[in-house]
């Protein structure tokens, strides 16, 4: 954007609640807010994550089990990342995406009703805007045609009616393709970096003209703890992305800078379904001052680096 970010935080975290602790966000929201010091608890599901003793097993699909940690928690500040990441995630499982994006975000949000917590940020995705193209925001009509971007949609819907009828306070971010160390999915550049010091050639099935929206996992941590600092934002839905799209081909290019001796090659280009040219988020830094960060080529270096570490 060209714009300095500084935004005063106008209200305090207080104890915060972070579902979904077990995975690449909520993993990395946990990090930062203890670093700050904050009095967080951590909560996912599934026996290997909830071994350890810093995250505490809750099923966000089980409203008495959400609402028992709530109300013994007696928190100011939600932040709901306890979901399915991205429709690479569960494909064959369509119910259990419904059940746990659209469901597990009614059982957080009648919690935080019941229990009077001050703010709830919800992790929505840019996948609702499905298959529009051009320059897109906040207003513009919602276009998906798949289970995982439905889900999301029924959450910020139901989040609408928490906020309208119940009064709660609650903002949700249409989050683009989170990247960075750490993320498990098989991501496309999750699968290139992983290869890129094993192979000399990586052929990429996306158009060389299709457009991405790669937003970096340290970005998209400060996006969260924005909304849910910022004293009283405007907007109940906001956009957290880097702006404009890069194109596929843009993206090898800058691989193959960064790692010499690697070829990437896209498929050919297309006359149509490139995508969205740019995920305005204008009103995000107006209202909680987020403005991305990391470029590509300096987040793609780390996520290099972090690969060649783990080899």
């Amino acid at each position: 954007m060209g714009q300095k970010n500084q935004f005063p935080a106008g209200r305090k975290l207080g104890r915060v609640l972070v579902t979904g602790a077990g995975g690449f966000l909520g993993a990395a929201v946990v990090s930062a807010l203890r670093t700050r010091g904050v009095d967080v608890v951590a909560t996912d599901v599934g026996s290997a994550v909830c071994q350890r003793s810093d995250i505490m097993q809750c099923e966000v699909t089980n409203s008495e089990q959400v609402d028992l940690v709530v109300r013994q928690g007696e928190f100011d500040t939600i932040l709901h990342c306890g979901a399915v990441s991205g429709p690479m995630v569960m494909p064959e499982r369509p119910l259990d995406i419904w059940k746990i994006n659209a469901g597990g975000t009614a059982s957080v949000l009648e919690a935080a009703r019941r229990h009077r917590v001050g703010r709830v940020i919800i992790c929505s995705t840019s996948e609702v805007y499905g298959e529009l193209s051009g320059s897109v925001d906040e207003t513009s009509q919602l276009a998906t045609d798949t289970i995982y971007g439905a889900s999301k949609v029924a959450g910020e819907q139901a989040m609408l009616g928490y906020v309208k009828e119940h009064g709660v306070d609650a903002i949700a971010l249409r989050l683009s393709w989170i990247y960075g160390p750490g993320r498990q999915t098989p991501t496309t550049l999750e699968k290139l970096a992983r290869a890129a010091h094993s192979d000399h050639r990586f052929e990429l099935l996306t158009p060389a003209n299709a457009y991405t929206h790669y937003l970096h996992i340290t970005d998209a941590v400060d996006g969260l703890l924005r909304a849910a600092e910022a004293k009283a934002p405007r907007s109940k839905i906001l956009n957290i992305t880097a702006g404009p799209a890069i194109e596929m081909s843009d993206v090898a290019e800058i691989v193959m800078q960064i790692q010499p001796g690697i070829a990437v090659t896209c498929a050919p280009s297309t006359q149509s379904g490139r995508g969205i040219s740019e995920l305005r988020n204008q009103r995000a830094f107006e209202e909680i001052g987020f403005a991305p960060k990391i470029s590509l080529e300096s987040g793609l270096k780390q996520l290099f680096q972090h690969f060649l570490s783990v080899k």
